[in-house]
């Protein structure tokens, strides 16, 4: 193991000259990542970060360290910080109901009076996750977003199981604009931005476009060849969810108030040493079936062990980006990697996984990944048929050899050509499969399970209801 107090242990060199291979090999456009260490004893910042390839293929301007990036679902962690300072000021508790302070959510599925601020921050209140509807680019989107779900279906009772929920995070953002008084980008600005001396946290492009940022490269179906993303973001509506970019170190840096117990590196309190750890705790052990990202959640973070060493994080996607911020607390680390299309998640598993390895002497937990042919797939009849949220649908069904298939179809998605088919291999563990479309994709997990009592798939972190038909009584 480095030492990671000797200035070898961010050696410049080696570490430009392994994301520029990373980048190479992956075929990603541009990276940036980074990693920060917190001296335990005096509080003294050391970093390291670096660059390659470009922010857009069409353009091919340089992308460079101060590049802003999109952080995606990242985003997430930071609004939950900023609940939990409307916590710490007495505005609300963890166990408020939403409706309490959204007075016109309606819900048709649920019972809107049992859902709680603790349920949106722990993704367990069962509104469906991926209602990406775009209601406009004014201050008022958020309060249009909340007419929205009035339309959309329950997966679950409220505390009754888990589903990774963008929904969920806007109405938590929703919360803050109410109890603030204006935008929920304008209280990111005051409670964040200005606490920490963070100069890119934007969100809005008319703020964006005046700096250097990375654009998203996707791939079409059966394409080996990445092009531009269709368009540089996501809706303004799921800001809160995931709308942020921001510079590599203005990402370590926030991530680096955990490791100071709530504190900036100028001394401002982000938040308590209490709501830190109440942050960092488990609140929610995961259905094995739930677990592909993490086992557990806290409030906001994703919490996991890395060779039994903790470690909460949060990744972000977006269209054609992928963003990771980890945080090692025993080691006093910061990880941050963008990456901008190509096969992301193994150029950004390589260069985290590097950076745990050489400068903390630990191994990252292992990817989804099938632990046999699609001939040992083992499921019961009972678990095939269809089931869907709002955003996806999964035919499960079993082939004439035999073998276990799921077509799986994005419902949001117009320029979708149509349903893929993937073959369900086995797993680590009962009704655990493992499925990518081709060989330049990662690895999904899909798994089977009961939620509330119902038959559901989970696609990763996504819980499907299991539809009812005709003769059937699930």
């Amino acid at each position: 193991m480095l030492d990671v107090t000797h200035p070898l242990a961010f050696d410049s060199a080696r570490w430009e000259h392994l994301i520029a291979e990373a980048a190479r090999r992956h075929s990603v456009p541009g990276i940036v990542a980074g990693a920060l260490w917190v001296d335990p004893n005096t509080g003294a910042v050391r970093r390291f970060a670096a660059s390659t390839g470009v922010t857009n293929t069409r353009t091919g301007v340089e992308t460079t360290r101060d590049t802003l990036c999109q952080i995606g679902s990242i985003t997430k962690v930071v609004t939950s910080v900023m609940i939990m300072q409307l916590c710490e000021e007495g505005k609300l508790t963890l166990d408020t109901p939403v409706a309490q302070i959204i007075t016109d959510l309606e819900l048709p599925e649920s019972d809107v009076s049992k859902i709680t601020v603790r349920h949106l921050l722990t993704h367990t209140s069962g509104i469906d996750g991926d209602v990406f509807t775009d209601t406009g680019r004014g201050d008022d989107c958020l309060e249009k977003y909340v007419a929205v779900l009035r339309e959309t279906r329950a997966l679950f009772a409220p505390d009754t199981g888990w589903s990774y929920c963008n929904s969920g995070f806007v109405l938590l953002g929703r919360i803050i604009e109410l109890l603030d008084g204006q935008t929920w980008d304008a209280s990111l600005q005051q409670r964040i931005s200005a606490r920490l001396d963070l100069r890119s946290f934007l969100t809005l492009p008319e703020d964006i476009i005046a700096h250097r940022s990375q654009h998203g490269h996707v791939r079409g179906k059966g394409q080996r060849d990445w092009v531009l993303a269709p368009v540089s973001s996501i809706v303004r509506s799921m800001g809160p969810a995931g709308l942020i970019s921001s510079s590599v170190d203005d990402l370590l840096d926030f991530g680096a108030a955990f490791l100071r117990q709530g504190a900036g590196a100028g001394g401002v309190s982000l938040l308590s040493p209490e709501s830190v750890a109440l942050m960092t705790d488990t609140h929610v052990t995961l259905d094995p079936a739930a677990d592909a990202a993490a086992p557990e959640w806290g409030l906001g973070w994703m919490l996991d062990r890395w060779g039994g060493h903790r470690v909460f994080w949060h990744g972000g996607t977006t269209i054609g980006n992928k963003a990771w911020l980890q945080v090692l607390p025993e080691q006093n680390l910061v990880f941050v990697v963008f990456c901008n299309g190509g096969e992301a998640p193994a150029a950004g598993a390589e260069i985290f996984g590097a950076f745990a390895r050489d400068l903390a002497g630990i191994e990252p937990s292992a990817e989804p990944h099938p632990t046999g042919p699609a001939s040992t797939a083992v499921l019961g009849d009972e678990w095939l048929g269809e089931y869907a949220d709002v955003s996806t649908s999964l035919d499960v069904f079993r082939a004439d050899d035999g073998a276990v298939h799921a077509r799986i179809k994005r419902l949001l998605d117009p320029n979708d050509p149509g349903a893929e088919t993937v073959e369900l291999l086995p797993g680590d563990g009962p009704n655990r499969f493992a499925a990518r479309p081709d060989a330049l994709s990662p690895w999904s997990q899909i798994a089977f399970t009961l939620v509330d009592g119902r038959p559901c798939a989970y696609a990763d972190i996504r819980c499907l209801r299991k539809l009812e038909t005709a003769g059937s009584a699930a």
